[in-house]
Order: structure tokens, then C-alpha cells, then sequence
């Protein structure tokens, strides 16, 4: 089966390719900040990126989804609209972090001038072009990633010179800013319409009218993946948030590259195809799929078991409590990998508003899982809320997937157990060695 250029199998390819590269940038730039930055530095840049976070993805108006879904998505006036509308938001928001700025820094005990340098970072966001949709539209998966990649090269090139220059918080913060300038700016590098500021009130409409439930499921999306920096930074030391924001970060990876796969490839394939969806388009998605999570199987499974080690070798002992949370972590990456491609089918089935009420259910039981989980059982106890929050997500999308006769339970059940059998063995031949178990240090 083929759709647009290359078969879905090839598109998959590209995107795990380009993403096993940008992981290996990050993870360079991990190391370097945190050896250069240390653990309270990182815990406040861990507050600073959950507040631009939240100010943006609470006024989220899914603009690309937009030119995915609309007939018009093609439609230099449907196009430019978006981006002045993409604009305007982009100033709003950062208006309206700019005024939050003193009331987080103070409940943070952050420097109220790094939240408000932070309040900048939605406006340089909104700057940049349209065509990052529209390669999305296109499904070119290779310009896309290539694109994603070079962005981050640059950020890695920014992050270690400022870094190894100043040696503080303000390291982070210049480089998130200067490389959020280049990605707009490479922006436009790529094939777009000429841009010119346009409000075409038809277009504007069926904008927002879609977007009523991008926006909700933003919100939950936003409260389930950030309440817990913004609550273990009100009740543990900057320090100690700034090792559980390592882990997390490391955590997120396959989260991050399952994210990029469903909203790149799956999403964009079912709506494009979703009227003559046929039994040969079914097969070929769940085969592509279950090759995926197959390679994701293998590496959660191995990091669970060597998480301590891989800590303690890649940023040393002053880390050492993230082998416990990075482990622990990665059973709710794992729940939340496979939910992010059921999400995409979802969405792919013009269905966001089920989207939405799953986010929402899962924002809704971290909330009440994480202070019950940290009164009971300190940070492991708050920890666990995030697997929880995952589940009753999964559980949500699979009852709206069966109704619309696409669910991929069997192969998920498969491929869990096989998770639990790899990182089972791994830890046995660990025990057997005298090397104890990675949740060692948890107390």
C-alpha cells in the first residue's frame, strides 16, 4: 500500500531514523548541561519550560491539525489566515506570561527576570511559517524530520556554547529562546505561500469551530504531562526537581517519538484515507505499528533494568536518585507510547472530542493520585500516579477505537507482557550477579 510519496512502512523508517539522532542530541545535551549546570540550575529551568509550556498549550487552537483536516489546508488565504491568527496568539500569550511572571517566580522562589525572559518564547514560537503544517499535510515525513533535526542540532550548538560561556540558569534560558528564533527562521527556508497577514472570516470559523476540542484535550494534555513539575516543585527542593526533570526528560523519549510517528504518519494516513479504509490499509498500519513498539519494547524494557547504571555512568553521582525515578517512570511511558498511537487514530477518525474527554480523565487522576500518592508514600508514592493517569487514558481510547472497529488490544497485550519478560530476565541475570535491583535507592 503506498499514500503520497512512499509507503507508510518508509515513512515510519525516516521518522525512527531521524529521532534515534535527535535522541542521541539530546542526551548530549543533557549530559553537558548537567554536569555544567548542576541540579538546582536544572530545577529551575525544569518551572521555567513547565510555565511557557502550560501558557501555550492552554490556548491551543491545533493549527496544524487544522491544515491537516481541512479541504481547505492547500488555500493560500486558508494558510495565511493561520498565521496571523498564529501570530495574535502568540502575542497574547506572551502578554499574558509576562503578567503571571512575578506570581510564579514568587511561588517558586525562581528570579522573576528568567520567567520573564521565558514570557518571550510564545511570540517567537507564533513567528513561524506555515509550511511546517503543510509538510505534515503532505505527509513528507523526510523534510519534516530533517527539518525537526536540524532545529536541534542548532539547539545543542546554542545550549553547550552558553553553557560553557556563563555557567547559570541564564545558559538554559538563552539557549531555549535563541533556538526557538532559528526554528522559525529555518522555517521558511521550506516550501510556503507568500505569507501576508490575512483574516479571512470563513476560514477563521471553521478554524475555531474545530478547534474547540483541540483546545480541551490541550488543557488535559498540559495538566496531565506538567502538573507533576509544577506540584513536586512546591514540595521538594529545587535540586531534587531538578534530578526528577532529567529523568523525566529520558523518560519522555519514547513518549516523544511515539507522538511524532502518530501525529506525522498515522493521523495524517487514516484522515486522508479514513472513507475507503480497507482491510489491505489495516493490516499494513498494524503491521508498521507493532514493528514499532516491538523496538520500544526492547529499549524500555533494557533501560528498566539498567536505569541506576546508565544514570551513575552518563551524569554521575550527584544523579544518582534519577536511576530509581527513571525506572519507575518508564512503566507510564510505556502505557503512554501505546496511547499516543491509539490517540492518532482517534484523531484520524475526526473523533477529538474523545481525545479530549481521555486527556482530561487522565489530567484529572494524576491530579488526585499525586498529593494522595506523595502523603502516603513520599516521591515513589507521587510517582506512581503517573502509570495511573496513563491507563485510565488507554482505557478511554480503546472503548471509542472498538467502536469505531480499529483497536490494536491484542498486539498491545503481547507486547506488554514481552516488556515485563525482557526487563524480568534483565534483572534476574542482574540479581544473579550481585548487582542488586535499579530501584535500589528508592526510599
Amino acid at each position: 500500500m503506498r499514500s503520497g510519496e512512499g509507503s507508510i512502512a518508509a515513512k515510519s523508517l525516516w521518522t525512527i531514523g531521524t529521532y534515534v539522532a535527535s535522541a542521541g542530541i539530546r542526551f548530549s545535551s543533557s549530559i553537558v548541561l548537567s554536569q555544567l549546570l548542576g541540579p538546582t540550575v536544572l530545577g529551575v529551568v525544569v518551572i521555567a519550560q513547565a510555565a511557557r509550556v502550560g501558557t501555550d498549550l492552554l490556548t491551543d487552537l491545533g493549527f496544524e491539525q487544522n491544515v491537516v483536516s481541512s479541504p481547505h489546508g492547500d488555500d493560500p488565504a486558508f494558510l495565511n489566515t493561520v498565521w496571523t491568527m498564529q501570530i495574535v496568539r502568540g502575542v497574547l500569550i506572551s502578554l499574558a506570561f509576562a503578567s503571571l511572571a512575578p506570581l510564579l517566580a514568587h511561588a517558586y522562589g525562581i528570579d522573576v527576570a528568567v520567567m520573564l525572559a521565558m514570557s518571550a518564547a510564545p511570540f517567537l514560537s507564533s513567528l513561524a511559517s506555515t509550511s511546517i503544517y503543510s509538510l505534515s499535510r503532505r505527509m513528507d515525513v523526510r523534510t519534516r524530520n530533517l527539518f525537526e533535526l536540524a532545529t536541534e542540532v542548532t539547539g545543542l550548538a546554542l545550549n553547550v556554547a552558553f553553557a560553557v560561556a556563563l555557567k547559570n540558569v541564564w545558559a538554559p534560558i538563552f539557549g531555549i529562546l535563541l533556538t526557538l528564533c532559528a526554528r522559525s527562521a529555518f522555517s521558511y527556508a521550506l516550501p510556503h505561500v507568500r505569507h501576508r497577514l490575512t483574516f479571512h472570516r470563513e476560514h477563521a470559523v471553521a478554524i475555531l469551530h474545530f478547534s474547540k476540542w483541540i483546545m480541551m484535550s490541550s488543557l488535559a494534555l498540559y495538566a496531565a504531562v506538567y502538573i507533576d513539575r509544577l506540584y513536586l516543585g512546591l514540595v521538594v527542593p529545587l535540586a531534587m526537581l531538578g534530578v526528577y526533570g532529567l529523568a523525566k526528560t529520558v523518560s519522555d523519549l519514547p513518549q516523544t517519538v511515539a507522538g511524532r510517528l502518530a501525529f506525522q504518519i498515522v493521523f495524517p494516513f487514516i484522515a486522508r484515507n479514513r472513507e475507503s479504509f480497507d482491510r489491505a490499509a489495516r493490516r499494513d498500519l498494524a503491521r508498521t505499528r507493532g514493528q514499532f513498539v516491538a523496538l520500544v519494547m526492547l529499549g524500555i524494557g533494557t533501560v528498566m533494568a539498567w536505569s541506576d547504571w546508565a544514570i551513575h555512568i552518563l551524569y554521575g553521582r550527584r544523579y544518582e536518585e534519577a536511576g530509581w525515578m527513571l525506572c519507575l517512570l518508564l512503566v507510564g511511558s510505556w502505557i503512554g507510547v501505546l496511547a499516543s498511537l491509539n490517540e492518532a487514530t482517534v484523531f484520524g477518525h475526526g473523533r477529538p472530542q474523545f481525545v479530549s474527554l481521555a486527556n482530561m480523565v487522565r489530567s484529572i487522576v494524576i491530579a488526585i493520585a499525586l498529593p494522595t500518592g506523595f502523603a502516603l508514600g513520599g516521591l515513589p508514592g507521587a510517582l506512581m500516579a503517573l502509570p495511573a493517569g496513563e491507563v485510565s487514558r488507554y482505557l478511554l481510547l480503546l472503548r471509542t477505537q472498538r467502536r469505531l472497529g480499529m483497536t490494536f488490544l491484542r498486539q498491545d497485550a503481547a507486547f506488554s507482557l514481552g516488556l515485563a519478560g525482557i526487563a524480568g530476565t534483565w534483572i534476574a541475570i542482574r540479581l544473579a550477579m550481585g548487582l542488586g535491583v535499579p530501584w535500589a535507592l528508592m526510599g
